[in-house]
């Protein structure tokens, strides 16, 4: 029930990085199950190209060596990305929470600003929501980032062996229901 709630705040402070947290948290959802895939061509390339001593096939496996480097940093700029939209978010949404406790506090009388619940409770507010709004919606991109690489992976599992894929599932689904409970 939070978490959309947290999600409306987090837009509203800044529909750029809140885009550009979830095109990340794609693509770095994808980029480990592509390099696990470029690893089993670059086994294979080695194979043919030590049983059949072509220097065609040796450039082979340096253009998939190539390609399995730019795709893990490609992996490591997503996760740089990430962090960095997470850290202005978490600024701006600091200062967003801070301007609406003041607004909220303008609007109290003066009982009610002297009521030490209420005082507690803004204070509250102040200190936590610039963290704990984008938590949640940090979760949520984890899980669903997490998510997509299990799904990518099955994919590659269910094309080399179906049963390995079911294997998978099946050692998902403790992680899941305990991921699913806590968090």
């Amino acid at each position: 029930q939070y978490t959309r709630r947290a999600f409306e705040l987090v837009w509203t402070t800044s529909k750029a990085f809140s885009v550009w947290l979830g095109l990340l948290s794609i693509v770095a959802g994808l980029l480990p199950a592509a390099v696990a895939y470029i690893g089993k061509l670059i086994v294979d390339a080695v194979v043919h190209a030590s049983a059949s001593g072509v220097p065609g096939d040796r450039w082979l496996v340096i253009r998939w060596l190539a390609l399995e480097l730019g795709l893990v940093v490609a992996l490591a700029a997503c996760q740089t990305g990430i962090a960095a939209c997470r850290s202005l978010l978490r600024a701006l949404l600091g200062q967003r929470v801070n301007v609406m406790v003041l607004q909220k506090a303008l609007s109290l009388s003066q009982a009610q600003f002297e009521d030490s619940e209420i005082y507690d409770q803004m204070t509250r507010a102040r200190r936590e929501a610039s963290s704990r709004p984008l938590s949640l919606v940090m979760s949520t991109f984890g899980l669903a980032q997490n998510a997509l690489s299990l799904v990518a992976y099955g994919v590659i599992l269910v094309r080399l062996n179906a049963l390995m894929a079911l294997v998978l599932v099946v050692a998902a689904i403790p992680a899941f229901i305990s991921e699913t409970k806590f968090s």
